[in-house]
């Protein structure tokens, strides 16, 4: 599973111009699964990744400050195949690339979204603690149109 995610990963950074991100993947702490992620050289576009665990069929896919989605769970399709679920990190990641995500951070919550489609993704983190900056922080493409 790891290696599918790793050829996506690498797949889409071919697909940006020289300098716009770049490839990190490390081990978690304590075997605790692999992090792949794309890092991209402006600040003001979100960086995102994949978090597989190992020996578990579940991707934690997240962007920006700190939304996530557990796939399947959290995914358009609950039941999907495993190359439906690369797909739709895919299609997650492409929005997160052209621009299509935003956080807004409330007093005591952040919620992220991203835009693919038709179709929102939508996660709610509380409690969060009060610290600013509070409000909407779209984030930018990472290669202007």
């Amino acid at each position: 599973m790891i290696e599918e995610y790793r050829q996506l990963f690498r797949r889409l950074l071919v697909d940006l111009p020289a300098g716009t991100a770049r490839f990190n993947e490390y081990r978690v702490p304590k075997n605790d699964g692999t992090v792949i992620e794309i890092i991209p050289s402006k600040p003001e576009c979100a960086s995102f990744g994949v978090h597989l665990d190992d020996g578990v069929a579940l991707v934690d896919f997240s962007f920006g400050r700190l939304g996530t989605w557990e796939l399947p769970y959290e995914s358009r399709n609950r039941r999907p195949s495993a190359d439906e679920l690369v797909v739709e990190v895919e299609q997650m990641a492409r929005a997160v690339m052209a621009g299509k995500c935003d956080e807004r951070r409330g007093l005591f919550s952040l919620t992220s979204r991203i835009y693919v489609g038709d179709y929102t993704y939508k996660v709610v983190d509380v409690p969060m603690l009060p610290i600013p900056p509070f409000g909407l922080r779209t984030y930018a493409p990472y290669v202007s149109v």
